[in-house]
């Protein structure tokens, strides 16, 4: 009767734990659909963290428990160390997941043992050494949720992020010398990174602010931009805007202005269409020059970065240029192309020709924005 208030307790915050009270903000379809599949999935955890927590509670101690899980570890630690296999296991099942089944022998037995903790973090361990990311999260989850006072919640949270971000690989999927703005990013689609961003989320709304709730949120922004879904190009670069309010002094707050600069790259429309993205992006990487602080690493990213978004601004410059200046040529056809109210057809080709000679007047682009202008008449004098 007792534990009766706790159980009571516990189901009562399931709500607010899991996200009920919501933003009072307008959020998209895809959005909403997103978090209340999260909350479900965290209440469902919350309700089983009650029962077996009460349980736990009202168990009667075995004297023998916290010795036979010991044993039984160290049979898995062996196994997951050295191999071993049964005749029926063939080659198919590897040996982490062996051990991990021999550990979980040992909380079937005895799942109200005092060092049971140390089986789901084998278990997490196993699943994190086959890349299993919803297996993983759900370990870790079971750790969070069912013994909040496991002391080595931080190695296994560590462990859990190691493997995101090395299944991620993030520094593989970029290229700054790319010749097309969009090609920077290399796009992977949402069918993989999906259960990563739930791990991501996970880490970054629990971790400690010094290190893993820190890389968690960049590696979710990460996850989102790699995606290329039109509706994750804007929550990527919500992600990042959040690392920076949430961690504004952090070593990785260059990091997080960089990436957010590639974020506009990945949405670029066109050199006949587009200014914003390479506008935007220019501002960010001026933004992220500032916090360098001396690392030659990063000052090299910085160049290249800046480098390419001089010739992608000369090419689109150029371009749109060129287009004012075929909107009056041929001569015999210019009244169809040429909207009736523009009183100096010429003056946006001469605009934009003007803005690529002066941004670099050494570039192949600024000599064909100087012939372009030769080849227009003389600007009336207004």
């Amino acid at each position: 009767m007792r534990c009766l208030p706790l159980l009571a307790l516990l189901l009562a915050l399931a709500p607010l734990a899991a996200g009920e009270v919501r933003s009072p903000k307008i959020r998209g379809a895809e959005e909403l659909e997103e978090a209340e599949r999260l909350d479900r999935r965290t209440q469902a955890f919350l309700r089983e963290a009650a029962e077996y927590r009460l349980a736990r509670v009202t168990a009667t101690p075995d004297p023998r428990a916290e010795e036979e899980v010991r044993a039984a570890l160290a049979r898995a630690r062996a196994m997951r160390e050295h191999g071993g296999r049964a005749w029926y296991h063939l080659w198919l099942i590897s040996r982490y997941t062996r051990a991990r089944w021999l550990a979980e022998d040992a909380y079937d037995a005895h799942p109200y043992a005092p060092n049971i903790g140390e089986v789901f973090h084998f278990a997490l361990e196993c699943r994190a050494a086959n890349r299993e990311v919803r297996g993983t999260l759900n370990e870790l989850e079971r750790l969070w949720h069912w013994l909040p006072d496991y002391p080595r919640m931080g190695e296994a949270m560590r462990t859990a992020l190691a493997m995101a971000e090395d299944l991620q690989d993030f520094a593989t999927k970029l290229d700054l010398d790319a010749e097309d703005p969009r090609a920077v990013v290399r796009l992977e689609g949402k069918s993989f990174v999906y259960d990563l961003d739930d791990l991501f989320r996970f880490l970054a709304e629990h971790g400690d602010r010094d290190e893993i709730a820190p890389r968690a949120q960049l590696g979710l922004a990460r996850s989102l931009l790699l995606s290329g879904e039109r509706e994750d190009r804007w929550r990527a670069r919500r992600a990042y805007e959040e690392f920076l309010a949430r961690f504004p002094d952090h070593p990785l707050l260059f990091t997080a202005i960089f990436e957010q600069a590639l974020s506009h790259l990945v949405a670029y429309k066109g050199d006949a269409y587009d200014a914003g993205a390479l506008r935007d992006a220019a501002e960010l990487v001026d933004l992220a020059e500032l916090e360098v602080r001396g690392d030659p690493e990063r000052q090299e990213q910085v160049s290249r970065l800046r480098r390419r978004l001089t010739v992608w601004q000369q090419q689109r410059d150029l371009t749109v240029a060129r287009w004012y200046a075929a909107r009056t040529r041929p001569r015999w056809l210019a009244w169809l192309k040429r909207p009736p109210e523009l009183a100096d057809p010429d003056a946006g080709a001469r605009y934009y020709a003007a803005a690529v000679i002066r941004r670099d007047r050494a570039s192949r682009p600024a000599a064909e924005a100087e012939a372009l202008q030769q080849q227009l008449p003389p600007a009336e004098d207004r």
